[in-house]
């Protein structure tokens, strides 16, 4: 069966990779999601597909290189190559002062959210270059790249750095290839991944926001959305910022 569109969701499973599912599958037909999920499939099989949309759900563990190309060889096999790639895979959310800093947990986290991205996004850019329809390429910052950033997270920091850099020079290098590279920056987001944060900080970060309150996935899959659609077509290279006026650049 031929689709109109196909994403690839790289942590489908978490909170945001779920609700944009259920949103895209509401607004639009005859598209294919690819669904990257590593420990738990359970949520995203669970939604039910509407206007000739199709879900197929893949496993990976992104922290494994040899995963990574078998997820890539699947998704081969499936499609071509996406039109839409939506990265949002990232380790639990940690605290972490100098004095903590873990080499083997920070090369893990880099393996997951850039390594991986970047080993896929190499798989399938030709194809999507070769289109010219302006397929779309978004990853899932965080508003600790706009600004000076938060204290005792040395190593979210870092890597979320990395991964905006990444973005930035796969947008330099794809410029004027009708193709759409950019990303969204979240604030704090009240998701499961924050679990094993302690109460008190995730309080101050509300109490830090103009709203007096954290974001809602509710929030932050809207500006995904639009960084997909057609009306991004002339964006390329943003890292936009939706943190409610709490972080400036």
């Amino acid at each position: 069966m031929s689709f109109q569109k196909t994403y690839l969701i790289l942590g489908a499973s978490s909170d945001l990779g779920l609700e944009l599912i259920q949103q895209l599958n509401q607004s639009e037909e005859n598209v294919l999601f690819l669904a990257h999920y590593n420990s738990c499939s359970e949520k995203i099989m669970s939604i039910g597909m509407d206007k000739g949309n199709e879900l197929k759900a893949l496993r990976c563990d992104l922290a494994n290189p040899e995963g990574v190309e078998n997820l890539i060889s699947e998704i081969r096999a499936i499609a071509d190559a996406p039109t839409h790639i939506v990265h949002l895979a990232a380790p639990s959310f940690l605290y972490t002062k100098l004095k903590d800093f873990d080499g083997a947990r920070f090369f893990r986290s880099m393996q997951i959210q850039v390594v991986s991205f970047l080993s896929i996004v190499r798989a399938f850019l030709p194809v999507m270059i070769k289109r010219k329809e302006h397929d779309k390429i978004v990853a899932v910052l965080s508003s600790v790249t706009e600004g000076k950033p938060p204290r005792q997270l040395l190593e979210y920091t870092a890597v979320k750095h990395a991964l905006w850099g990444a973005v930035k020079s796969l947008a330099s290098d794809t410029e004027g290839k009708m193709l759409n590279v950019n990303a969204v920056s979240p604030s704090m987001i009240d998701t499961k991944f924050l679990d094993g944060i302690d109460s008190r900080i995730v309080q101050m970060n509300a109490e830090a926001s103009p709203e007096g309150r954290i974001a809602g996935v509710g929030d932050i899959v809207p500006a995904i959305r639009f960084l997909l659609s057609s009306g991004a077509d002339y964006l390329h290279g943003v890292n936009m910022n939706v943190s409610n006026g709490s972080v400036f650049g």
